[in-house]
């Protein structure tokens, strides 16, 4: 007969002592407090350190329903990893993403943050944005253990396709009697660049039970400071052509009177006598056009706050009371700087040389010439704080060993709002108008190279000057201030109850409502002066040269010597002094409405003129049945479950209306100007929208120990993700208008949720303590996914006009071609035709003299309505993802020493082709993965290494991809326990400092190049 009484201790000793349990994680660790006034009966040696945290992995996963893994704590307030993303990357399936070299959002599977259902003690937890949550909100001290739900379970709240994360927290009658943690350290990011060297974190984690352990609370606190850097080299675009000739395009718009479709902005023409090095003959293939080239400078400085609070009581043996409270605050303060230069299409030559790789065209140089255009440079500053407050309580009721009801509640608010004068983010920006040659250099495996020439250039586009950088070339230019107050409340109710018969059999049912309310409030002050507010010399005595030498060494191309490495840089609140008084003076500076609260639109504003509110009301019930028996006399779990899941969206918006279009003839472009009340405020409209939507999802769960310590298991689960919040917004947002009409966009509230049918299989060997060996493989069938669609000539303002097919502006082009629709003309002809033939027209105004004549042309009433091509979300979509995951860990005995490996592989039915210059749809973030972790724990010493790699994956599709190259890292960890209260600890965060490169579709399309740092932590911990 199989034994399971020592497996039953063995589990009540590795997890009953140590985790606490969430709603749905009791099945795992079922009858905690009971167990623990049986543990008390009994002497229980309890496992701590690396090793504990791998045995207590491993039962978890070993006892679990369906496929779980998941990490605990080492000790009472010591988590593996700093941040709670860096730890769940060692486990099989897991891929992280990094914001400022820290883990932030997950990937599992092969599916992204939005995919992924993060919990709290089994409860939603409400974010600021998206359904994705920041992991670096959350400090790992006060955090007792991590479970990933990999299947799909009845009684597991719905919303990861990818998985369900739950983050479990410490309860104080789970570890009766005193229990303290004390823990300061300091923090040095090399990437620091203006910050203080060292950060402090200061963590204090307490709980104590009183009343013959019937009564307990726990408090935990952590203050946490980082000073860090973050530099990168970016071009912000690669332009995805097809390769087409002047004569081509005239040809089709004089057949169909339609623009061609090639015809786009920024296409050279195949044989244009001014595109220097480009083929001259047209190919089958696709080139890539360079938007830019910028190099950013990021300083930031962060805090964050964390405090939890729990208080339990056990006023009967059978119930146990709780009530928690959980606060969390993020403070990050951003200093930016950037140098950087546009490849303007219009300069009168563009030279280029080319690598060719399959039918895909890279450039390897390519420059811009003939032009007088901007050096322009910014300096930003962005601050926000999120905080998040949560109030639950529990009740857990136990009459007798075969029932147990449990009730939760709990209400919590997240919020993201600007931390900051100047609004959640602000930018100015300087410029000399002296730019004359603008090359940019691309290589296959280094960073963008930007050489700028200044000075002047003839007639002749010949070179008859040469300038150095100078400070009193240069002039304030355009600027902008945007205010962001994001807002979502949860409240949410859970009961549940589970009744064990005699028989084996085990019946769970539940029921649970969830109301989520997300609003969204969005306002930006813009100051269009890019042609330069004042004369050069206004600032001058404000600015100073810097350099970029030394910021990008190590990056493969730092130290070409073609590269412009001189910046301007200055004090940001004196620059905007600066400006005000010029502005005050007279100078334009394209002040639009009432410029804001302090006039001049050098500040934020409060007033906010989008105003999107959503909310999402859901109500499910679920019932589970597990059979427990034996088969060959070996143990066979058998868990059936069917949830339902009913959901009502009704998504409700403010967005600013638009009563006029404003062309400037001679740069041919467009501003959009919203309706003002007599205050300056926005008008705004109103639209609501609703939607619904249910679903059964069944699941199945069958594990059995076919021999001793081998156990296979078997799953079937339906689960869904549900839209982003963004994508379920109602408002109407334009973000462009030009010539050919504008471009807009729309969230979908009558959006499904994405669906997904699940098998997974594993084979498990536990072969020695804290040791197994496990295989799976999974596939996923998804269905519902969410493309966007774009509807094209929407009159979406009723009778905004625009001037462009007017009568002024028909009239101008017929006398300019004379009727010839091959006549080449160029914005100046137009411009100097409208200042010379209708400069008393009422909707026509004039500035300026001479050669700076500029012209502004408002539509008229008889003029053509202005249409819009909106993106819309909608389902669409299916696709299959499948994978292996293979995993094995080992501690060598009384060694000390232990390792931990992985290996994920994820494969998808649909690739990203990048012969193809369409809008594709693939699921981004799908990649390999594998982590190493070696520790060796003995003596009072503690080393810990471990090894992180993920494949190259795409990031997001469309015509221009951008693919995210192979990446690694090595962490290190080292500690000494002085005596069993005090131990000191190192660690090491990138040792190595590796580097990030984002591609387009070729390695030579560099979009993203940023510094890799490492970061050392170094402190103290006292436990009582």
């Amino acid at each position: 007969m199989y034994n399971k009484k020592f497996k039953q201790s063995a589990l009540a000793m590795s997890i009953a002592t140590v985790l606490a349990t969430s709603a749905y994680a009791q099945d795992a660790t079922s009858d905690n407090e009971q167990e623990y006034d049986e543990a008390e009966q009994m002497e229980v040696i309890e496992v701590t350190g690396i090793k504990g945290v791998f045995l207590r992995s491993m039962d978890l996963k070993r006892e679990a329903k369906g496929i779980v893994d998941g990490i605990s704590a080492e000790d009472i307030g010591k988590f593996p990893d700093t941040n709670l993303a860096e730890s769940l990357q060692r486990i099989t399936g897991i891929a992280i993403e990094r914001d400022r070299g820290e883990g932030s959002e997950i990937t599992v599977r092969g599916f992204g943050p939005d995919f992924n259902l993060v919990t709290f003690n089994g409860r939603q937890m409400p974010t600021t944005g998206g359904r994705s949550f920041d992991f670096s909100n959350i400090a790992s001290e006060g955090i007792s253990a991590v479970e990933v739900y990999k299947s799909g379970r009845a009684n597991v709240p719905t919303g990861g396709i990818g998985a369900v994360v739950n983050v479990v927290t410490s309860k104080p009658l789970q570890r009766p009697g005193l229990q303290a943690a004390f823990s300061a350290k300091g923090v040095h990011d090399k990437g620091t660049r203006e910050g203080n060297d060292v950060t402090p974190e200061f963590a204090a984690l307490f709980s104590d039970t009183f009343a013959d352990d019937t009564f307990g609370i726990g408090l935990s606190f952590s203050y946490q400071e980082r000073d860090g850097g973050w530099q990168s080299a970016t071009t912000q675009d690669f332009m995805s052509r097809n390769f087409v000739s002047q004569a081509e395009v005239e040809a089709y718009e004089l057949e169909f009177g339609e623009p061609h479709p090639d015809n786009e902005w920024g296409t050279i023409f195949v044989g244009d006598p001014k595109a220097i090095g480009f083929p001259t003959e047209t190919v089958d293939g696709i080139y890539a056009v360079p938007t830019n080239i910028q190099y950013n400078l990021d300083d930031f400085h962060r805090e964050r706050v964390n405090a939890q609070l729990t208080m339990q009581w056990k006023p009967i043996d059978s119930l146990v009371a709780t009530i928690d409270y959980t606060y969390a605050e993020n403070e990050i303060d951003t200093e930016h700087k950037d140098l950087s230069a546009w490849f303007e299409p219009s300069c009168s030559t563009r030279e280029s040389e080319w690598v060719k790789e399959g039918n895909i065209y890279s450039p390897t140089r390519y420059s811009v010439v003939g032009c007088a255009v901007d050096r322009i440079q910014g300096v930003g500053r962005f601050a926000t704080v999120d905080e998040n407050n949560s109030l639950g309580v529990n009740f857990e009721w136990t009459p007798n060993d075969s029932l147990k009801v449990i009730a939760d509640y709990h209400d919590s608010r997240g919020e993201q709002k600007p931390n900051s004068k100047y609004g959640s983010s602000g930018f100015v920006a300087v410029a000399s108008l002296n730019r004359i040659t603008t090359d940019g250099y691309f290589s296959a495996d280094g960073m963008p190279i930007l050489d700028i020439e200044l000075g002047e250039r003839n007639s002749n586009n010949q070179i008859i000057r040469v300038d150095e950088l100078d400070v009193n070339d240069m002039q304030l230019s355009g600027s902008g201030f945007g205010s962001i107050d994001n807002q979502m409340d949860v409240e949410q109710l859970q009961i549940s109850g589970e009744y064990v018969f005699d028989n084996g059999l085990t019946i769970e049912i539940g029921a649970a409502r969830v109301e989520v309310d997300n609003a969204g409030r969005t306002a930006w002050v813009p100051r269009n002066a890019w042609s330069g507010l004042g004369e050069p010399g206004d600032i001058a005595d404000l600015l100073s040269i810097e350099s970029i030498d030394g910021v990008f060494d190590g990056i493969e191309g730092s130290n070409d010597p073609r590269m412009t490495t001189d910046y301007v840089t200055w004090d940001f609140d004196a620059l905007i002094e600066r400006g005000e008084q010029l502005l005050k003076s007279g100078y334009h500076g394209s002040v639009e409405g009432n410029g804001g609260p302090c006039l001049t639109n050098f500040c934020p504003t409060y007033n906010f003129d989008v105003d999107e509110t959503t909310s999402e009301e859901s109500n499910s019930f679920y019932i589970q049945g597990h059979y427990e028996m034996e088969l060959f006399e070996m143990p066979l779990n058998i868990f059936v479950g069917i949830r339902y899941e009913d959901t009502e969206v009704h998504s409700k918006a403010l967005v600013p209306l638009y009563d006029r279009i404003e062309w400037s003839v001679f740069s041919n472009g467009f501003d959009l100007y919203k309706q003002t009340n007599a205050d300056g405020s926005s008008v705004q409209g109103f639209s609501e929208i609703k939607g619904d939507y249910d679903m059964w999802l069944p699941s199945i769960d069958i594990d059995y120990e076919v021999v001793e310590n081998v156990i296979i298991r078997a799953s079937y689960s339906q689960t869904i993700s549900r839209p982003t919040y963004n994508d379920i917004k109602g408002a109407l947002f334009v973000d462009w208008f030009g010539s050919g009409g504008g471009g807009g966009r729309r969230g979908n509230p009558q959006l499904l949720p994405m669906e997904s049918t699940n098998l997974d299989f594993s084979f498990e060997w536990y072969f020695d303590e804290a040791s197994y060996m496990s295989v799976g493989y999974w596939t996923k069938d998804v269905e519902n996914f969410i493309v966007t669609k774009t509807f094209e000539d929407q009159p979406l303002f009723g009778n905004l006009t625009t001037p462009i097919e007017g009568d002024l502006y028909n009239q101008a082009i017929e006398d300019i071609t004379g009727g010839d629709p091959f006549f080449e003309y160029t914005p100046e002809d137009v411009n100097a035709y409208f200042a010379e033939h209708f400069a008393d027209e009422a909707n026509v105004e004039v500035t300026g003299e001479g050669d700076e004549i500029e012209v502004v042309v408002t539509g008229l009433p008889t003029d053509p309505v202005a249409t819009f091509d909106v993106n819309i979300p909608i389902n669409q979509n299916e696709t299959t993802v499948d994978g292996w995951e293979i995993a094995i860990q080992h501690t060598f005995g009384d060694t000390g020493f232990g390792v931990q490996a992985n290996f994920t592989i994820v494969e998808g039915d649909l690739e990203y082709d990048i012969n193809k210059n369409e809008d594709q749809w693939v699921v981004p973030g799908m990649s390999d993965t594998a982590n190493l972790v070696a520790f060796y724990e003995k003596y009072g010493f503690q080393v810990r290494v471990a090894y992180n790699w993920r494949d190259d994956y795409l990031q997001s599709a469309g015509r221009d991809p951008r693919f995210v190259e192979e990446y690694y890292q090595w962490d290190a960890n080292i500690s000494y326990d002085i005596n069993e209260h005090f131990s000191v600890f190192v660690e090491g965060i990138n040792l190595t400092e590796e580097d990030q490169r984002i591609h387009g579709r070729s390695k030579y399309q560099v979009r993203e190049y940023s510094v890799g740092h490492t970061r050392y932590n170094f402190g103290a911990r006292y436990v009582f």
